[in-house]
């Protein structure tokens, strides 16, 4: 847990590490940015500024990283996805997605493109309307405002079931942190969790990949075309 003190200091180093970027001072800024990361503080704009930070540096694999982590804070920041493309585009791997039905896509672009805390705000908005129509319902005496007090209930209640779901995945996909980035220039992908199994392929610095297992310092990954296998732990980080 971050203390007062410690809180107003970390926020002092980035501060700091921001006029260190605005110099060129790119080494000293990223050092700044990781030391008040260190002691707990953490926003969609210190990640975004510690991603520019490693692009200027040319770590192409840490700046999208960071700004996959900026994005999972503030979904909506512009700037983050901008500079996302831009370092993506200069990604040697070149993976074709699997398609996905429109649904799929929807849901899981509802899922990730609002925080959890935005979930629960929408949720409790839409539960606070169920019960006040419901409430309204039951106490109006004219037929025409209990027809449309009614009608609003099942609105309300749809959308507020529709709301639970949506909550608990986007938690879930929230909480599982099972999104990563390969930050080694290069790395092996193999068959079996051994460096004498058979490499199956190599992937580069930046590419995104989905961890479904871990094993003695080992990941079971998916790429966006669902090609599975193995990497060493220290090869990606999770965003």
């Amino acid at each position: 847990m971050v203390t007062a003190a410690w809180g107003q200091e970390s926020q002092t180093l980035a501060r700091q590490a921001d006029e260190l970027y605005r110099h060129g001072e790119y080494d000293s800024a990223l050092a700044l940015y990781q030391s008040a990361l260190d002691m707990g503080y953490t926003s969609a704009e210190l990640h975004y500024n510690m991603g520019n930070t490693h692009y200027r540096l040319e770590h192409l694999g840490q700046a999208i990283l960071h700004y996959e982590r900026a994005l999972r804070l503030k979904p909506s920041m512009k700037e983050a996805k901008e500079n996302l493309a831009l370092a993506n585009s200069k990604t040697q791997d070149r993976i074709v997605e699997l398609p996905r039905l429109f649904l799929v896509n929807w849901y899981h672009s509802l899922c990730t493109h609002l925080t959890p805390k935005t979930w629960r705000v929408i949720w409790l908005v839409l539960f606070a309307l169920l019960a006040a129509a419901v409430a309204t319902f039951m106490l109006a005496r004219e037929l025409p405002l209990r027809k449309a007090t009614f009608s609003l209930a099942i609105v309300a209640g749809v959308l507020l079931l529709l709301s639970t779901v949506l909550l608990i995945s986007s938690t879930r996909h929230y909480n599982a942190h099972a999104e990563a980035i390969v930050t080694e220039e290069a790395i092996a992908v193999r068959n079996s969790p051994e460096q004498q199994s058979l490499e199956k392929l190599i992937l580069h610095e930046g590419t995104k990949v989905t961890v479904s297992e871990s094993l003695a310092g080992w990941e079971k990954i998916t790429l966006a075309d669902g090609t599975t296998g193995w990497c060493e732990s220290h090869n990606i980080e999770r965003i």
